[in-house]
């Protein structure tokens, strides 16, 4: 449940043009970085988590599939499942009350090549500080890519952590601290390339995995 609020939180959702975005992310201050790389073609994306784990989302039937490598293993949810289980973590973390807006701290920093203003964010599972880019190209369409995503799986983190529409421009590096889990987060690259078709195609060999305590599993 914790990796599915994850992606959620970070999985973009399509736009017309196809997309290339690459993060790396530190997690728990280890010295090593996991890549992010997200690829966006029309109504389907997909998010490559390092070799580890790989999800497909499919814009227009609401299906999700989550692939694990090492285990040769999978999840298939369908809208409403994916919704139903989004509903139950709400239950709890509902509960935690209503985030506070992100706050621009008048401080700016250089991170890669691009001039950046510090934001702060304090909520109720957690704390943050965001480099904004408010001269990233195409900074709104990369924005909305993140923001319809969290709205189509109806995550329950929507409301308790800053959306990208919060921010007027990029974010190029957060550094995150919820639920006790310190994540640092850079944008290494995001660019509207071709996609090809056979990206969003699922590997064969894997075993399906249900989710035990979800209607319908």
């Amino acid at each position: 449940m914790k990796k599915l609020l994850l992606l959620a939180a970070i999985l973009p959702q399509a736009l017309l043009a196809d997309w290339v975005i690459v993060q790396k992310t530190f997690l728990d201050s280890k010295d090593k970085a996991e890549s992010l790389i997200i690829k966006v073609k029309g109504e389907k994306a997909r998010l490559d988590m390092g070799s580890k784990m790989s999800l497909l989302h499919d814009g227009t039937t609401g299906e999700m599939k989550m692939f694990m490598h090492e285990q040769k293993m999978m999840m298939n949810m369908n809208g409403d499942t994916l919704k139903t289980a989004m509903a139950l973590a709400g239950q709890f973390l509902g509960k935690q009350g209503e985030s506070s807006k992100p706050e621009a701290t008048g401080t700016k920093e250089k991170v890669g090549e691009y001039e950046a203003e510090i934001y702060q964010w304090k909520g109720p599972l957690g704390a943050g500080k965001f480099w904004v880019a408010a001269g990233f190209p195409n900074f709104k369409e990369l924005n909305a890519i993140q923001d319809k995503m969290t709205k189509a799986m109806g995550s329950p983190t929507a409301s308790l952590a800053p959306q990208a529409a919060d921010f007027p421009g990029m974010v190029v590096k957060s550094e995150m601290e919820v639920l006790g889990k310190k994540t640092v987060t850079e944008l290494v690259s995001a660019k509207e390339e071709p996609v090809s078709d056979d990206t969003f195609a699922a590997p064969a060999g894997y075993q399906e995995m249900k989710i035990p305590g979800l209607p319908g599993r």
